[in-house]
């Protein structure tokens, strides 16, 4: 018997580890759709996916490095003393930096700026953002750091991801229970890990699900729990919190209707092609003939609110995108009242707060505050640099 378990399992098992595939990665998900995301992003059997430790690989047309704990860093970063001023920066993409370098995220911009102003403190910043994250696992992320850094200071920035649709709640996927324990230990196995693999082939099973029966991968009323605990935690160790409220570019269409979008793309093209001649009346006219068709349309929806934000009123405009979002189900950025929640959380507990959309609007165009967004909810190099100066101004007291 155990000649034959060597002889199955055992030496199977090993010559896996040494020279088989990479088990560890992470490839339900194809983030961004760059193929380099199976080489920067691993499994985690408490938060589903992290950051590969130690990597340094281009990924979405910039070059991400990672330090040994999984956190990205720039390139040229150099560490604070051992006895300096900690901040964790808790996040999804945006924290992380989607599509923008490393040494140009909110977390590096604010590091550079707080060495700057308090050499004497030796700050350093981590960046502790991981794209797709939940407010789950950002809470889980937050659990598992804040007691081994003991930071002085956290920044929690997420609301992204939670409203998208899922087989089951983020909450209930990682739930402690028999089954997922078995499948935990089961995925520790280089061998049984490669056969599940193998059968399963080219269909991983990715957590996002569009159907009737999908539901939020986190509530509302979960979300509010989760980021109420991450304050709690934080303040049981002594560290000050700031709540960033997830950046939300309404001017781009919403990426779940890719299929009414595509079948629609000339009669988007048409519209903006008229508001770009002045004939605000004519595009008007295209998008109430759509919304007569299919008055459900949450992308005719979105486009009639458009001309009014580009061509009519930006301030009546971004109300009327934020209504189209609010009726979406399931909307790819945080709606306006899931941003008001996370303030009203912060007020409750006497904590700073920033709508970041607010920051990117205040004072600018419909055109320029759109200029701040890379993707639909994710700044550019300037959008990190003004959420960097705002967490600079209650961060440096």
């Amino acid at each position: 018997m155990g000649a034959s378990l060597l002889v199955v399992f055992v030496l199977p098992e090993l010559l896996l580890r040494w020279f088989g595939p990479d088990t560890s990665a992470y490839r339900a998900i194809r983030f961004g759709g760059d193929a380099n995301s199976e080489r920067l992003f691993v499994k985690d059997r408490d938060l589903q996916w992290a950051l590969r430790a130690n990597a340094r690989l281009p990924f979405l047309g910039v070059e991400v490095q990672t330090d040994a704990q999984g956190f990205r860093v720039a390139g040229d970063r150099e560490l604070g003393s051992g006895d300096g001023c900690c901040v964790l920066c808790v996040g999804d993409s945006t924290t992380f930096g989607w599509g923008v370098a490393g040494d140009e995220t909110f977390p590096a911009r604010l590091e550079a700026a707080l060495r700057r102003r308090q050499p004497e403190r030796h700050w350093s910043v981590h960046n502790a953002g991981v794209p797709g994250y939940s407010s789950e696992q950002v809470r889980r992320a937050a659990a598992r750091w804040i007691p081994r850094l003991q930071p002085e200071v956290v920044v929690v920035c997420v609301g992204n991801n939670d409203a998208w649709p899922a087989r089951t709640s983020d909450r209930q996927a990682l739930a402690p229970g028999l089954a997922r324990s078995i499948v935990d230990v089961l995925s520790r196995s280089a061998l049984l890990s490669w056969a599940a693999g193998s059968l399963r082939g080219s269909a991983a099973e990715n957590p996002i699900y569009f159907a009737d029966d999908a539901v939020p991968r986190v509530s509302e009323g979960e979300m509010v729990e989760n980021l109420t605990a991450i304050i709690d935690l934080a303040r049981r160790h002594d560290a000050r919190v700031v709540v960033l409220g997830a950046p939300a570019n309404l001017h781009f269409p919403p990426r779940n209707v890719d299929d009414e979008i595509q079948r629609n793309r000339a009669l988007g093209d048409n519209i903006y092609a008229e508001i770009q001649r002045g004939r605000v009346d004519a595009a008007r006219k295209l998008a109430a003939e759509a919304l007569a068709g299919d008055p459900d349309s949450i992308y005719f929806q979105w486009l009639d609110a458009m001309i009014t934000a580009l061509a009519v009123d930006p301030a009546r405009g971004r109300d009327e995108l934020e209504a189209v979002f609010e009726r979406h189900p399931y909307p790819d950025r945080a709606r306006r009242s899931y941003r008001q929640r996370q303030g009203a959380v912060a007020a409750a507990a006497g904590i700073p707060f920033a709508d970041v959309n607010e920051l990117f609007l205040s004072g600018r165009s419909a055109e320029a505050a759109r200029q701040l967004y890379l993707d639909w909810c994710h700044p550019t190099s300037e959008g990190h640099r003004l959420m960097a100066m705002r967490l600079l101004t209650w961060i440096a007291e």
